[in-house]
């Protein structure tokens, strides 16, 4: 059985953000970002450096690689809404059956290990087991970043949004975002 997906996305908060050019209209990653910048600043009045500014964060947002293999979508927090502009990635996992609560768990450290800081079930999901992991990693230098995945499973198959961070108050600030964001998941078994 496979499982298909859809958002509900709050595009007031969310934008889509192409993992490979060409992609539906957009020859090159500098065409999109060039029209995403047109169309965020329109009627703003924003002077040419923010503009050029803005450009430059949208080709970079648009060339970032995630930070794990194959991702299957990825979203930027709109930064016109004055709010910390970060990308989320989007993964799917095939498992055998619906993982519980512990399995779902370690699932959520595949590619990045960490310490697992918090567990927090999630109800009202279409998923069998959502859970909201928060990881902590010890990055080089002694830094730690800090990875919030949320994670479903239904019908053997696992879907994981991820934001990875060096800044924890960002990661704070936009949890209920993300976690709106993750509960916008819509499933059909087909």
């Amino acid at each position: 059985m496979t499982l298909e997906y859809t958002f509900d996305i709050d595009y007031t908060v969310w934008m889509p953000v192409p993992l490979e050019f060409p992609w539906i209209g957009y020859d090159t990653a500098m065409s999109w970002a060039a029209d995403v910048t047109e169309d965020l600043l329109a009627g703003r009045g924003a002077p040419e450096e923010v503009r050029r500014a803005f450009a430059a964060t949208a080709l970079e947002r648009a060339l970032m690689p995630a930070p794990l293999e194959e991702p299957i979508e990825r979203f930027w927090r709109r930064p016109d809404t004055g709010a910390p502009d970060r990308l989320v990635h989007l993964y799917a996992l095939q498992v055998q059956g619906d993982p519980d609560p512990d399995e779902l768990t370690e699932l959520a450290r595949t590619g990045l290990g960490g310490f697992v800081q918090s567990v927090t079930p999630l109800d009202r999901t279409p998923f069998t087991t959502a859970l909201r992991v928060v990881l902590l990693l010890e990055l080089p230098g002694g830094s730690t970043a800090t990875v919030m995945r949320l994670i479903g499973a239904r019908d053997g198959t696992v879907l994981m949004l991820e934001l990875v961070d060096d800044n924890v108050a960002a990661v704070a600030f936009l949890e209920p975002e993300i976690e709106a964001l993750f509960r916008s998941i819509r499933l059909r078994s087909a």
